[in-house]
């Protein structure tokens, strides 16, 4: 799973079949849910994904939180 840290969250994107699922991520306890409402286009590439995630939650970006970047 590629984990992003997205404006002080933790999201993961997984490649599953010909597409990608989305799950909230809690890197202290080493848990994921799904996040079903969360939709990463099948034909984006990896290296597409952080400026997609940045276009979804850009309204969560603070000072402290400006940027969306990989961290796993």
């Amino acid at each position: 799973m590629l984990i992003y840290n997205v404006f002080g969250r933790y999201i993961g994107v997984k490649g599953v079949g010909d597409g990608w699922h989305v799950f909230r991520v809690d890197r202290n306890e080493g848990k994921h849910s799904r996040l079903y409402n969360i939709i990463v286009p099948s034909e984006l590439s990896e290296a597409e994904i952080p400026g997609w995630l940045g276009d979804i939650f850009h309204e969560a970006a603070t000072e402290q939180h400006p940027d969306v970047f990989r961290v796993e």
